[in-house]
C-alpha cells in the first residue's frame, strides 16, 4: 500500500505503543478494502474485459449496481467508510470509476499488496533512507526487529527457561567453550564491569595488569580503578594507540607481579579493539597469563561471532560479547563466558557487586532462569538473531565478515587513503571494522567534510574517538552486513572524495575489491 502522504505509515517516527495501534488500524483498513474488492469481484468485469464487451446490454445493467450504496450494502459497512476505501483504492490505480454521479466503480486488474509486504516496504524504506555503517549498533534485520514485539512472558517460567537455555548453548558453540556462560541486561562495559568487579576488591594481594592500545583496553584500566582495593595493585601496560602491542612489554609487566608477594594476578585485553581497528595477539598474551597463573580476561565484544575466536583454545578466562555487534541484535545484552580458573578467584572475592554478582547468575542458570528481570524483548530478538547466525553457519559468517573487511581496505588503499593501524608480525587489521585516516595534512578533507557528506549521501560512518577525533573515520562490516551495503559505502565515499578533489576518476577503489566477493 502506497502512503498517501509522507509519514503516513512511517511507524517509526512513532511511540512503539503507537506503533502497535497503527498497525491495528492499517490491518483493520486492509480487510475493508479486502471486503470491497471481494463484492466487486463478484459483480464487475476487470477493466479489460470492460473494454472488449462496451455494448453489452448485460454489462450496461451489471455496472449500474456498482454504485457505492451497493457496494457498502454488499460489504456490509457504511457509506462513508466504503468511499474512504474506494478512494485509497482509486489513488492506487486498483478501481476507477466512470460516469456521473452516482459514479460506477470497477476493478482494473491490479492487485492490493498485504499488511506483510506493506511492513516490509516500510522497513526496506527506512534502511534504504540511512545506511549505519558503524560498529554498533548495527542495522537489525526486520525479522528480528519483529521479535522484539513478541507479547510478555513469565521470565520464571518454562517457556523463558527454554529460550534461555538455548541462548546460552548456541553461544556456547560460536564461543567454542565449555565454561559457564551466562547473559546479562546491560551492554559490552556492564560485562566488562562485571568481569573486573567480581575479581578486583578482595582483600588478598593482587596484581591486574590492563594492557591497551586504544580506548577500550583504556577502559578496563578506569574500571579497576573503581574497584581496587588497598592490597589491589594496577598496572598499565600502555601503547599508543592504533599501535601494536609489544608481548616484550606484556611478559615483563608479568615477571615483575611474579617476583613481589602478589598472590593473585589478573590480565586484561581488548581482542579487537574497536576505537583503532586493530586485532591484537590474544593467544600469545593468553599463553603468557597461562604461564604466570594469572586470569585472563579477554574483551571479544566487536569480534565473537564475526571472527575466529576459539575463547578455551585461545586461554581466556572470561570472555565478553555484546549484542549489538557481530551477533547482529540490537543494543541492550552482553554476554560473559567465566572458567573454573576465574571461579576460584571469584568466590574469594566478598566485594563482589549486587547486580552482576557471577555467582548469583550460576545458581539462577542452574534454574535457567536470570537473577534479576531480564529485557524480555531483547532476549527475544537475540534468541532470533542467534537463529540467523545458525541458518549461516559460523564458518560462512566469518568468511563473510573477512571478505566484506578486505574489500574496504583495497578499496580506501585504492583510493589513496590509508590504514590507520600500525601491525607487528602478532597484529592483524580487524575484520569486524576498518580504522582509516583522514586526509587532512595537507588541507585535503576534514572530518566533516567527509562523514557530513557521506550521511547527505545517506550513509553514516563513524569517526574517530578521544583522542582520535577528526584524525580518522571507520567504516563497520559486522553483523549481517552484504556485500550490498558495502559497495555503496565504498561508492559513496569515492563521490565524496571527488566532489573534495581527493581523488579524480569514475571507477578508482571499486574494482580492488571485487574479487573478494568470488
Amino acid at each position: 500500500m502506497k502512503r498517501r502522504k509522507e509519514g503516513y505509515f512511517d511507524f517509526e517516527h512513532h511511540h512503539p505503543n503507537a506503533y502497535l495501534e497503527r498497525k491495528r488500524n492499517v490491518e483493520q483498513g486492509l480487510h475493508a478494502r479486502t471486503k470491497i474488492l471481494e463484492v466487486l469481484a463478484m459483480t464487475a468485469p476487470t477493466e479489460a474485459a470492460a473494454a472488449a464487451a462496451s455494448n453489452s446490454e448485460e454489462m450496461r445493467e451489471d455496472r449500474t449496481e456498482l454504485t457505492i450504496k451497493t457496494i457498502s450494502e454488499s460489504a456490509a459497512m457504511s457509506y462513508s467508510s466504503s468511499f474512504h476505501h474506494l478512494r485509497l483504492l482509486e489513488a492506487e490505480k486498483i478501481v476507477k470509476r466512470e460516469g456521473k454521479r452516482p459514479y460506477k466503480w470497477m476493478v482494473t486488474g491490479k492487485g492490493q499488496r498485504s499488511l506483510d509486504e506493506v511492513d516490509l516496504e516500510l522497513e526496506v524504506t527506512k534502511m534504504e533512507k540511512e545506511l549505519l555503517m558503524i560498529p554498533g549498533p548495527v542495522p537489525v534485520l526486520p525479522r528480528i526487529r519483529k521479535a522484539m514485539s513478541k507479547p510478555m512472558i513469565f521470565h520464571r517460567g518454562d517457556e523463558f527457561g527454554a529460550m534461555y537455555e538455548e541462548i546460552v548453548e548456541t553461544l556456547k558453540d560460536i564461543y567454542q567453550t565449555k565454561n559457564d556462560l551466562f547473559v546479562l541486561s546491560g551492554s559490552g562495559t556492564c560485562a566488562m564491569e562485571a568481569a573486573i568487579g567480581n575479581l578486583v576488591g578482595n582483600e588478598t594481594k593482587l596484581v591486574c595488569i590492563t594492557i591497551a592500545n586504544g580506548k577500550f583496553g583504556e577502559r578496563f584500566g578506569e574500571i579497576a580503578a573503581k574497584y581496587k582495593a588497598d592490597a589491589v595493585t594496577l598496572v598499565n601496560v600502555n601503547f599508543e594507540w592504533g599501535h601494536p602491542i609489544e608481548l616484550e612489554a606484556v611478559k615483563e609487566a608479568l615477571e615483575n607481579s611474579s617476583s613481589s608477594d602478589h598472590k593473585s594476578k589478573i590480565v586484561t585485553m581488548v581482542h579487537n579493539e574497536t576505537s583503532t581497528g586493530i586485532l591484537n595477539p590474544a593467544k600469545e598474551v593468553g599463553e603468557l597469563a597461562r604461564k604466570h597463573d594469572a586470569v585472563f580476561v579477554l574483551d571479544c565484544i566487536t569480534s565473537i561471532g564475526g571472527d575466529k575466536v576459539p575463547v578455551d583454545e585461545l586461554g581466556a578466562d572470561i570472555a565478553i560479547v555484546g549484542s549489538q555487534k557481530c551477533l547482529g541484535a540490537p543494543p541492550g545484552l552482553s554476554a560473559l563466558s567465566v572458567s573454573k580458573h576465574a571461579w576460584e578467584m571469584i568466590r574469594e572475592n566478598e566485594r563482589r557487586p549486587y547486580y552482576t554478582d557471577l555467582i548469583a547468575y550460576k545458581k539462577s542458570l542452574e534454574k535457567k532462569q536470570t537473577p534479576y528481570t531480564p529485557a524480555l524483548p531483547l532476549f527475544f530478538a537475540l534468541h532470533e538473531a542467534l537463529a540467523v547466525i545458525r541458518e549461516e553457519g559460523m564458518e560462512n559468517r566469518i568468511e563473510r565478515h573477512r571478505g566484506l573487511a578486505k574489500t574496504v581496505r583495497d578499496a580506501v588503499t585504492g583510493m589513496g587513503l590509508r590504514l590507520f593501524p600500525k601491525l607487528n608480525e602478532v597484529s592483524d587489521y580487524s575484520n569486524t571494522v576498518t580504522a582509516i585516516e583522514i586526509p587532512a595534512a595537507n588541507g585535503n578533507i576534514t572530518d566533516e567534510q567527509l562523514r557530513g557528506g557521506m550521511r547527505k549521501r545517506g550513509v553514516i560512518v563513524a569517526g574517530g574517538q578521544g583522542k582520535l577525533k577528526g584524525e580518522i573515520f571507520r567504516i563497520a562490516t559486522m553483523g549481517n552486513i552484504t556485500e550490498k551495503e558495502v559497495l555503496k559505502t565504498i561508492q559513496v565515499l569515492r563521490e565524496v572524495l571527488m566532489e573534495n578533489e581527493f581523488i579524480e576518476g569514475e571507477g578508482e577503489g571499486l574494482e580492488e575489491g571485487d574479487h573478494n566477493f568470488d
